[in-house]
């Protein structure tokens, strides 16, 4: 039911507010109840007063809801009288408070504030310090707070009324005020191009009435059946409405669905709900500071595994060797590898040999540093000549085989990934045209050498500073690139198939085709 105001202490010029209420959940509470119920002591009951006339306005536009005087309703009502009848009533019931009339806009913003009522919904119901917006474009209905007083969720969508869910057939809703059907026909019925209207004119205010009398009909009949069990010795149930056949009828549904009252599972849900909800924030704030911390944990680890590699003095030094293969983690000061053993010539053989199969030479090494190759195994002494036959004539002896130089070993055995130290130049695998050696060049390391990764990190570009080696790192960096651009873009699930991808792009042709069909990222 929505309400227009004029005057008041809030509005001091006239203008049009609004405000509404609802069905309560308590019929005790309900002031649609209580407003039906009134009506029906004033106009509906035996012996009550004559129903109203609504054939012209003036009729029934001095009428007061609440009159002074109930022999003349055109009187309305004074403000002692409403606080001799307020006074009374309290006394009547226990209730000690300094305001009398003002006491029902008190205590119901401190209810509506205890149901979780926000502020502004509580100053727009009681009109109090409104701004320009509200006063001029928001609806003057604060229905958070309607619904809190009226004891439903302010949330909204879970108004459930059980005693509303049987509808009073037509004759027992007639019973009620039957003067309100015919003159809504007759307002309906009105044409200003008529003589026989049997109302001067249609009067929106008169018909609106109407139709509110019309639903509080409804509101009264159900919550009657209520009310009766909660004060079964009020006179007003001796009035024959409420001992006729069909009003007996009706109140027997109604109880009958208010002990088996089935409340829709939308509203259990909203019952539950938040308790459900309440749970699943505190689950994902746990999970979110779980993950928070392993996020810190797993980027502390990372801070300290950097640290290992860009420090030299952050760990011991270590000397790793396999076969011909060396490699040397720590400061450059401590590398005192072993040289590497010598093989004693055969008899015969040419001294120098030894040293250009296994011996270290001064020259600049074309192999990468940390690859040192195997020293070769000493040739086989040889056999002991047979004697020769006396008749024929020695054979010449055949020549000795061509001995395959070596490439000499680098000029220092170890690759020290020291930051503070120089440099050490390096040089990348050539003559392979595979994709899975070079992505495992780029991110591990060949035959147990440093990364191309550990390399930028440890001295940027100054380990490819010739010219050739800087070009050569620029063409395969290509290759890399695309095979983490295909990853991040989804083409491929790891960098495993995007190597796999480009094997099968590059097919039968070489690297350096795949280098310079991949453009640039």
């Amino acid at each position: 039911m929505i309400m227009s105001m004029r005057q008041g202490k809030q509005n001091r010029h006239g203008k049009v507010e609004y405000m509404g209420c609802m069905r309560n959940a308590d019929p005790i509470l309900c002031p649609l109840s209580a407003l039906a119920f009134y009506f029906f002591h004033r106009w509906g009951r035996q012996g009550a007063e004559r129903f109203p006339s609504f054939r012209q306005p003036e009729d029934y536009y001095n009428l007061f809801v609440f009159p002074g005087s109930a022999r003349v309703p055109e009187r309305p009502l004074s403000y002692h009288t409403q606080f001799q009848w307020n006074r009374k009533m309290f006394r009547a019931v226990g209730i000690h408070s300094k305001e009398k009339t003002h006491s029902a806009r008190k205590q119901s913003v401190r209810h509506a504030e205890l149901c979780g009522v926000e502020e502004t919904q509580i100053r727009r119901a009681g009109r109090w310090n409104t701004d320009a917006m509200t006063g001029v474009y928001l609806s003057y209905l604060p229905r958070a707070f309607m619904r809190s007083i009226a004891g439903f969720p302010k949330e909204g969508k879970g108004y459930f009324l059980p005693r509303a869910q049987e509808t009073p057939e037509e004759a027992l809703r007639s019973k009620i005020w039957p003067e309100t059907d015919l003159w809504l026909r007759r307002m309906e019925a009105y044409h200003p191009d008529r003589d026989d209207n049997e109302v001067v004119r249609l009067d929106l205010a008169g018909s609106g009435f109407l139709r509110l009398l019309r639903a509080l009909r409804v509101v009264l009949l159900q919550d009657s059946v209520v009310l009766r069990r909660q004060f079964p010795r009020h006179p007003l149930w001796k009035d024959p409405l409420f001992n006729c056949e069909e009003y007996q009828k009706f109140a027997a549904r109604v109880e009958g669905s208010l002990v088996n009252v089935v409340t829709p599972d939308e509203l259990i849900m909203q019952k539950y709900w938040p308790a459900h909800e309440a749970v699943a924030k505190l689950r994902h704030e746990a999970t979110t500071s779980e993950i928070r911390g392993l996020r810190l944990r797993m980027q502390s680890v990372l801070e300290r595994l950097d640290q290992m590699e860009r420090s030299s003095a952050s760990f011991a030094p270590l000397w790793i060797q396999q076969g011909g293969t060396g490699v040397w983690i720590g400061p450059a000061g401590s590398v005192h590898p072993p040289p590497p053993a010598r093989q004693p010539p055969a008899d015969g053989a040419d001294p120098g040999a030894d040293v250009r199969l296994a011996g270290v030479s001064q020259e600049p090494s074309v192999f990468p540093p940390h690859v040192l190759p195997a020293p070769a195994p000493a040739p086989a002494p040889a056999p002991a000549p047979a004697p020769a036959p006396a008749a024929p004539a020695p054979a010449p002896a055949a020549p000795a085989p061509a001995l395959v130089p070596v490439p000499p070993l680098p000029t220092q055995y170890p690759l020290v990934l020291d930051p503070q130290g120089p440099p050490v130049a390096y040089k990348m695998l050539r003559g392979s045209n595979s994709v899975f050696q070079l992505w495992t060049e780029w991110t591990l390391g060949l035959m147990g050498g440093p990364s191309i990764e550990a390399l930028d990190r440890c001295w940027g570009a100054g380990w490819r500073s010739g010219g050739g080696e800087a070009m050569f790192y620029s063409r395969r960096r290509k290759v890399i690139k695309e095979i983490r651009r295909r990853v991040d873009a989804g083409a491929a699930k790891d960098e495993r198939q995007a190597v796999d991808q480009l094997e099968q792009l590059r097919g039968a042709r070489s690297l350096d085709w795949l280098c310079k069909n991949i453009p640039a990222g």
